[in-house]
């Protein structure tokens, strides 16, 4: 039975070597690293149209997000993933969209200290705009220092 066990453990571990080691499994030689994430420092509120500012970098790996501005934009073609979330308070509102080179994507709307979040999968080539703005009425976003409410967060899939 243990001689069982330790060629089948053998045949996986190579099965998955190969599989590694193949452009299926390893895209490490033509696929650079790309993702961020960042919260709003303090509460706020956005004229209409005004990108989301999200100044507080928890991570930017490949430097493509742009704190001051508040833009990603894709080094590369290919699959990515975007998430936001966003608070509002009391009794504010906000509602924003996520935007490929000012194009709006999908949407969210919180209500009275609430939080909505979006999350999608875009095929975007290189030098494609990513951001996070304000589209409607709806213009506080909620966010306090020590607990980062609000976020926007993209990485490269593959």
């Amino acid at each position: 039975m243990f001689v069982f066990i330790y060629l089948s453990v053998w045949i996986l571990c190579r099965e998955m070597t190969m599989i590694h080691g193949s452009k299926l499994g390893d895209r490490s030689s033509d696929v650079s690293v790309s993702g961020f994430s960042a919260s709003v420092r303090t509460g706020k509120y956005l004229v209409r149209g005004q990108i989301v500012r999200f100044d507080k970098v928890w991570s930017n790996i490949g430097n493509d997000y742009d704190p001051q501005s508040g833009i990603y934009t894709a080094p590369q073609g290919g699959a990515y993933h975007f998430s936001c979330t966003v608070m509002s308070s009391g009794n504010t509102v906000i509602r924003v969209s996520l935007m490929k080179n000012n194009l709006r994507t999908v949407a969210n709307f919180a209500r009275g200290s609430n939080s909505a979040t979006l999350n999608i999968v875009l095929d975007l080539k290189e030098g494609d705009k990513i951001c996070i703005r304000q589209v409607h009425y709806g213009n506080y976003i909620y966010s306090e220092p020590s607990y980062n409410f609000s976020m926007f967060s993209g990485f490269l899939i593959a």
